[in-house]
């Protein structure tokens, strides 16, 4: 509570400063004046880093966490930084290195006009994506930099906080083939443009794949492939439905869902950006190469 009111008054007493700097500006119609305001604006960020060290030095337990709580392998970890001053940092660009178990999170941002003092809607959470880790325990150091007004190297960086989490092991336990890699994109054939594949690999292993490809009278149809099961840790196969339902221009009645089976697929996987697709969908079969869809 002291190192939060300590802040708040320190704020209240700058900001006061800065009205009468430039109450005074304009009574004495001074150019000058705009070189002194920045300068004031500048020492005022310096004072307020000084005198608000106590609290913002390290970030507590609430401020920062990790998404999902409990992370499995091949699950994407995000860092969260709840109430981030963007009006104080701008849009922070970040950057994230590890090494062994410690990742290091780096947060360059620009300065606020105003200093420290938040605008509307300047306060929100960030996410950052540390990414796919495998299993054991990570350390996470935050830190940030900001640039001066003048263009200059920053002040150097200070930490914001740290927090430390575990990945567990995704496949201990099962029993049969497993994913070593994590599949989850848009897949397609170039040569073969407008038809393609959406896999949702979940961590729990299985694959939610839609087919977007044509019907013989050259109208758009989709397909999905769920569940299904590994035959080898690169090939997986599952049956394969035909939905439809309710015309998104009207109001939704699950009256009118049909799902119906209409064969079954399998995905083999060469390696991290290449598969063959078999299928027999209404009594034809097929065989579709696919790749990564790339951006």
């Amino acid at each position: 509570m002291k190192n939060m009111y300590k802040k708040m008054m320190s704020v209240v007493l700058l900001h006061l400063l800065n009205s009468s700097l430039m109450r005074l500006c304009v009574h004495i119609k001074n150019v000058l004046c705009n070189f002194r305001i920045n300068d004031f604006l500048f020492a005022q960020k310096m004072i307020v880093i000084g005198m608000a060290t106590g609290m913002m030095a390290v970030a507590t337990a609430e401020n920062i966490t990790i998404h999902p709580a409990n992370p499995k392998s091949l699950e994407s970890v995000v860092l969260r930084i709840h109430s981030y001053n963007m009006c104080l940092n701008g849009f922070p660009s970040t950057q994230v290195k590890q090494i062994s178990s410690t990742i290091r999170v780096d947060l360059r941002t620009g300065n606020c006009n105003i200093g420290f003092v938040a605008l509307p809607n300047s306060i929100m959470d960030v996410d950052i994506k540390l990414g796919q880790l495998p299993s054991g325990v990570f350390n996470v150091d935050i830190f940030e930099t900001i640039d001066l007004p003048s263009g200059g190297a920053g002040i150097q960086p200070r930490q914001l906080g740290s927090v430390q989490f575990t990945v567990t092991d995704n496949n201990a336990g099962k029993t049969g083939p497993v994913p070593l890699v994590d599949y989850t994109d848009h897949w397609w054939n170039p040569q073969e443009s407008g038809m393609g594949f959406s896999i949702m690999q979940h961590p729990s292993d299985r694959i939610f794949a839609a087919w977007f490809v044509y019907d013989q009278a050259g109208q758009p149809i989709w397909y999905t492939l769920q569940p299904g099961q590994w035959l080898s840790s690169t090939a997986y196969s599952g049956p394969i439905y035909k939905t439809t339902g309710t015309y998104l221009g009207t109001t939704y009645n699950p009256g009118q869902l049909t799902v119906t089976s209409v064969g079954t697929g399998t995905f083999i996987f060469h390696d991290y950006s290449s598969a063959t697709f078999n299928y027999t969908v209404d009594g034809i079969t097929g065989t579709k190469e696919i790749t990564r869809l790339s951006f």
